[in-house]
């Protein structure tokens, strides 16, 4: 199967990896290994894609998310050439998360910040989220949710500075789990309505921060 740049094949690759980063976060199924690397790929390959998961896992970065990377490739039939391309970008952007959002950030974190990073989002966007995270939770709460939601939106065409504005608006005034997951179910009704993504984004952010602000006043 040849890997063409479409957008429904985009947000379906990118979507399966918000989903192991929420997975993460909810302490879901146990991560893959070295061990559990498809049969179908070459000895040189593996031996390649093993050795990149012990670089990032002796550098403390998690290393399954090389190995999932690696399983998705056999199961959408990718080459070996380019499954292993997409393992060593992925050990990249999950440095380049760790770099940008700090060595306390965890594994749902940093699988989360890659994807977004690999979507369009900035080093210095996930800074920004994680400064705005720390100043109003002191940095006790997971950064995953919202950063997965950054990922969606990106991978949805939404602009880069509108996503992350919104993202961080969000999390400046605290906003549940469930808002980032309203945020994303609804952009992506309006967008398949045929509403564009910005607008869309712009409109449903501000009626979530209503909704916030509703919340607080009452008792």
């Amino acid at each position: 199967m040849r890997l063409t740049v479409i957008r429904p094949l985009i947000v379906g690759a990118m979507l399966s990896g918000l989903a192991q980063a929420s997975a993460l976060a909810q302490g879901g199924a146990a991560p893959m290994t070295a061990a559990d690397l498809p049969s179908q790929l070459a000895a040189a390959t593996r031996q390649t894609i093993v050795r990149l998961g012990d670089s990032v896992r002796a550098v403390g970065l998690p290393d399954a998310p090389l190995y999932a990377k690696a399983a998705e490739g056999v199961l959408k039939g990718a080459t070996d050439a380019r499954i292993v391309s997409a393992v060593r970008t992925l050990a990249r952007e999950l440095g380049d998360a760790r770099a940008a959002l700090g060595s306390v950030a965890g594994d749902a974190e940093l699988v989360a910040g890659a994807s977004a990073l690999h979507v369009g989002a900035s080093p210095a966007m996930l800074r920004q989220l994680r400064d705005t995270h720390v100043a109003g939770s002191g940095g006790n709460t997971s950064l995953a949710t919202p950063l997965v939601a950054l990922a969606d939106l990106l991978a949805r065409r939404v602009p880069a500075s509108v996503a992350a504005a919104a993202i961080d608006s969000l999390v400046a005034r605290g906003a549940p789990s469930d808002d980032f997951a309203a945020l994303r179910a609804a952009v992506e009704r309006d967008i398949d309505a045929g509403r564009a993504p910005e607008a869309s984004v712009v409109q449903r952010t501000q009626g979530l921060l209503r909704n916030i602000e509703g919340r607080r006043r009452t008792p």
